[in-house]
């Protein structure tokens, strides 16, 4: 049977009153000796609060739903565990909800997670190749009343909090790199271009290429998705264009080129240079080490844990935007073009 308060209090001497007083912190003259003994008395029975009852006289359930888009993308997966790992530190709880990058399932977890009144939610993706269904997602969040964070995104016109890395500079750090290294024909293999984020890093990209009075050529773009699969088709078409490097979007696409070198008994980077972009966990292991930019994920996650408590508790300007910077990690994967 289920230990309840009535029985921490008999155990430990005192009124019910006292022991709730105890365990919520509230303000009242307890001795600092009763407090350890029912602290000690909890322990002892493994009680454990009755979450229903304390969300009704809290109106809180003490609950953070995240929203992620691949569960299976180690760059989605690892800021979800920093982002966990820093609620939890907080003693909130955490309801995961994969959506697959699917707006529909996106806009059905909004719901169930209002549904089960959880404190607030964090979403790590909101945008679609179908605007409309961006504008439709953006639309529900903005019409529910609980604290909302974009994590990995800002969103303009939102009333809510949001923290993402400069993807402009994402792509200007890395065409930059292999332009110093003196390449000059240096293809892209990128997601959709009409996500933001692959735009974003595009312009990064064309700019640093206009530094050098380079010409952007279109031919030099191959856009798929953000895959292995897309590095792998990605290659024979941009070797058809004469590249010396190759700036990948993400590194798994660059895992995909990598694969389909050994195809073309092409060796990195002596035939040709590559980089990309999140620095996930395999980057520096495998052989040659992945040159790329990394996003600062655990600092990411800060900035959206403290939005969500600050928002949770109405003490964040809801509306205010986080920019943070990228930085290069220099592998063996870049070369200087012979």
């Amino acid at each position: 049977m289920r230990t309840t308060i009535k029985d921490v209090a008999k155990a430990a001497g005192v009124s019910p009153a006292t022991v709730s007083f105890i365990l919520n912190n509230k303000p009242f003259p307890i001795s600092q000796e009763t407090k350890e003994k029912v602290l000690r008395t909890v322990k002892e029975l493994n009680y454990r609060p009755n979450q229903l009852a304390v969300s009704l006289v809290t109106h809180t359930t003490n609950t953070v739903g995240l929203i992620l888009p691949d569960s299976s993308n180690p760059f989605f997966a690892t800021l979800s565990n920093h982002i966990e790992t820093k609620l939890r530190q907080e003693g909130i709880n955490v309801v995961i909800g994969n959506t697959n990058g699917d707006p529909k399932i996106t806009r059905d977890y909004i719901h169930i997670f209002c549904d089960r009144c959880v404190d607030g939610i964090i979403l790590m993706q909101m945008d679609f190749e179908d605007k409309e269904e961006t504008r439709m997602c953006q639309q529900l969040l903005e019409s529910i009343d609980i604290p909302v964070v974009y994590a990995d995104r800002i969103v303009k016109n939102s009333n809510h909090f949001s923290v993402e890395v400069d993807q402009q500079l994402v792509g200007y750090i890395a065409c930059k790199h292999l332009l110093e290294l003196g390449h000059r024909r240096i293809g892209c293999a990128a997601g959709s271009i009409s996500l933001k984020i692959n735009a974003d890093r595009y312009k990064g990209y064309q700019k640093a290429l206009s530094e050098y009075h380079i010409p952007v050529e279109e031919n030099l773009l191959y856009c798929d998705s953000l895959s292995i699969e897309c590095g792998s088709r990605a290659l024979p078409c941009l070797l058809g264009q004469n590249v010396t490097a190759i700036f990948a979007f993400n590194d798994m696409i660059a895992y995909g080129i990598y694969k389909e070198c050994r195809n073309y008994n092409l060796c990195i980077p002596e035939d040709l240079s590559v980089i990309g972009v999140d620095d996930i966990s395999m980057s520096d292991i495998i052989q040659p080490p992945l040159t790329t930019v990394s996003q600062p994920l655990s600092l990411i996650a800060q900035h959206a844990v403290a939005g969500m408590l600050h928002s949770i508790k109405g003490s964040q300007n809801p509306t205010e935007c986080v920019t943070l910077q990228p930085l290069l990690k220099v592998r063996a994967s870049t070369a200087l073009k012979t």
